[in-house]
C-alpha cells in the first residue's frame, strides 16, 4: 500500500500517525496518508512566515511567470493528475480530467489577473503632497479545500493569493489530498521556492483546528460546510483575522410557464445532478409555475431515471459515487425525513445494486414537499431535487428565499418585468437568467447569508488577499 507524506518546505514531511483513504468507487483502502500534528502545523506556517519575506519582494511578472510555467505542467501530467482525482474523489475519468485542464485554466488566468491589480493616487491637489492607496500581500494564508473539487478549489485560493506574494499552507479534505500533494510537488518543479506552498494532510477537526488555531495566518480561505465555516469565523476573532467562506446552498430554480423549459431540460437536469449532487451551487430545488408542472415533472424525471451511475472508472458512466460513507449516510437519512414528513419519491430515493461496493446513491425526485419540512433548510450534498408547483412568482420568489442560505439562484422567464424583479429579490450572491453555465473566473463568486463571506474569482477576489495601504507622502 502506498503511503503519503505531508509537503512542508519543499520536501516531504511525515506525521507520527497516518490514517487510511478509501476508494469511492469501490469502499476499499487503497492508500495511506500522515496526519498533520500540532508540531508540523507549527513547523509549516513559521517556515510559510520566513518564505514570505523573500517571496513577497520577487515582482509580480516573475510571480506570475511561475505560475504559468506550474499551469503547463498541469497540462503536461493532466492523464496521471486526473487518474489520481479519479481514484480519490470517485469522478468519473472524463470529469476528472476536465477539472484538471480547469485547474491549470484558472493559474494561467490568476498569473494575468495579477498584472491587473493597481493602487491609486486620488487627484486631491494639496499642495505638495501625493495620496498613495497601494495594496499588499495580506501574509501567510491558510486554504482549506474540499472534497468535490479538490484541484479546482485550490486553484482559486493558491493561485491569486501566490500571485499576490502571499505565502500558503493547503489543508485538503481528508478524503481526497493526493491530487493535492502532487501539484504541490509540480510546484517545486515549476521553480516556487521552499516553503511557498505547503501541504498539510489530516483530519479536519485536528489538523485543520490546529491551523485555524493558530497565530501566524493572516487569512483562512475555506470551503465547506456553513457550520465549519462558523467555526473558522470565531476561531479567528482572536487575532482580528481575514476570512474568505465559501459555504454551504440550497439553490432553487423558478421554471416560469414562458420559458423554453424543454430546451433547457439537458442543462437542468445536469445543474441537478453533476459530480452526484456533491457541489455548492447545483440546483436542489425547482419551483415550477403549475400551468407546466405536470408537463416538467414527467419529462424531468424521465431524465433523470435515464443517468447512468457506476464506478468511476466506467467510460460510460454519468454519475459516480458519492465521496464517503459519512455523506452517503447523510443523504439517506434526509431522504429518509422528508419522506416520513410527506415527501413523495418519483424515481430513486435508494442505493443501486452496483457490483464491488462503493458509495452510491441514486439520482432522486422528491416531490409532495413543503416549506415545513426539514430537508428544504438544510444543504443536500448528494443527487437529490425537489420539485413544487407555484401559482404566482412573487410566491416563488418568497419560497427561493425561505432558507438560511443564499449562494445561487436560477430564473427562466421570457417576461423582462420578472427577471428583472427577480434579480432584485433573489437573496443570492449569483442569478443565472435563462441560462446554466460554469461560474466564469471573471466574475465574482461567493454567497449571502449563511452561505459565506467575501468573494473569489475575478479581481474582486484577487483583491481579497490583499491589504491597502494609504501612503501620504509630503515634499
Amino acid at each position: 500500500m502506498v503511503s503519503y507524506a505531508c509537503w512542508v518546505q519543499g520536501e516531504e514531511r511525515e506525521g507520527k500517525r497516518r490514517y487510511p483513504l478509501v476508494n469511492p468507487s469501490t469502499g476499499k483502502v487503497f492508500a495511506q496518508v500522515s496526519i498533520a500534528d500540532r508540531q508540523l502545523v507549527d513547523s509549516a506556517l513559521t517556515g510559510a512566515r520566513e518564505a514570505l519575506k523573500e517571496w513577497r519582494r520577487v515582482p509580480a511578472p516573475q510571480r506570475s511567470a511561475l505560475l504559468h510555467d506550474l499551469a503547463a505542467l498541469i497540462r503536461q501530467d493532466r492523464n496521471a493528475l486526473a487518474s489520481l482525482l479519479s481514484e480519490e474523489a470517485g469522478k468519473p475519468l472524463k470529469a476528472a480530467l476536465d477539472e484538471v485542464l480547469n485547474t491549470a485554466f484558472l493559474m494561467d488566468y490568476f498569473a494575468e489577473e495579477n498584472l491587473r491589480l493597481t493602487g491609486q493616487i486620488p487627484l486631491l491637489g494639496y499642495p505638495r503632497e501625493q495620496v498613495l492607496i497601494v495594496r499588499e500581500p495580506v501574509g501567510v494564508v491558510v486554504a482549506i479545500t474540499p472534497f468535490n473539487y479538490p484541484l479546482s478549489t485550490l486553484a482559486v485560493k493558491m493561485a491569486p493569493a501566490l500571485a499576490v506574494g502571499c505565502t500558503l499552507v493547503a489543508k485538503p479534505d481528508e478524503h481526497t489530498p493526493l491530487s493535492t500533494l502532487k501539484v504541490a510537488q509540480m510546484a517545486v518543479r515549476a521553480g516556487l521556492p521552499p516553503g511557498v506552498f505547503n501541504v498539510l494532510t489530516g483530519p479536519g477537526p485536528e489538523t485543520g483546528r490546529f491551523l485555524v488555531e493558530h497565530p501566524i495566518p493572516r487569512l483562512i480561505t475555506f470551503t465547506g460546510s456553513t457550520e465549519v465555516g462558523k467555526e473558522i469565523q470565531a476561531a479567528g476573532a482572536r487575532w482580528v483575522r481575514k476570512a474568505i467562506l465559501e459555504l454551504g446552498g440550497h439553490c432553487p430554480a423558478i421554471v416560469c410557464h414562458d420559458a423554453s423549459w424543454r430546451e433547457l431540460l439537458p442543462q437542468l437536469v445536469s445543474q441537478s445532478m453533476k459530480n452526484c449532487g456533491q457541489y455548492c451551487y447545483r440546483i436542489s430545488r425547482i419551483y415550477v409555475e403549475r400551468k407546466i408542472y405536470d408537463e416538467f415533472l414527467t419529462a424531468f424525471v424521465e431524465r433523470v431515471a435515464a443517468l447512468r451511475i457506476g464506478p468511476a472508472t466506467d467510460p460510460f458512466v454519468e454519475l459516480g459515487p458519492l465521496n464517503n460513507a459519512d455523506i452517503l449516510t447523510k443523504v439517506r437519512q434526509q431522504v429518509d425525513t422528508a419522506v416520513k414528513e410527506g415527501a413523495r419519491i418519483q424515481v430513486g430515493g435508494s442505493s443501486p445494486p452496483v457490483a464491488g461496493g462503493g458509495f452510491y446513491f441514486s439520482p432522486t425526485v422528491l416531490t409532495g414537499v413543503t416549506s415545513e419540512m426539514s430537508i428544504t433548510k438544510e444543504e443536500v450534498f448528494g443527487p437529490v431535487v425537489i420539485v413544487t408547483p407555484f401559482e404566482e412568482f412573487s410566491e416563488a420568489i418568497r419560497e427561493a428565499n425561505a432558507t438560511p442560505y443564499g449562494l445561487a439562484a436560477y430564473l427562466f422567464s421570457k417576461d423582462l418585468a420578472k427577471v428583472l424583479e427577480g434579480m432584485e429579490r433573489l437573496e443570492v450572491g449569483s442569478v443565472w437568467v435563462n441560462r446554466i453555465h460554469q461560474a466564469y473566473p471573471q466574475a465574482p463568486f461567493g454567497g449571502m447569508k449563511e452561505s459565506g463571506l467575501g468573494r473569489e474569482k475575478s479581481r474582486y477576489g484577487m483583491e481579497e488577499f490583499t491589504e491597502l495601504k494609504t501612503v501620504y507622502l509630503s515634499y
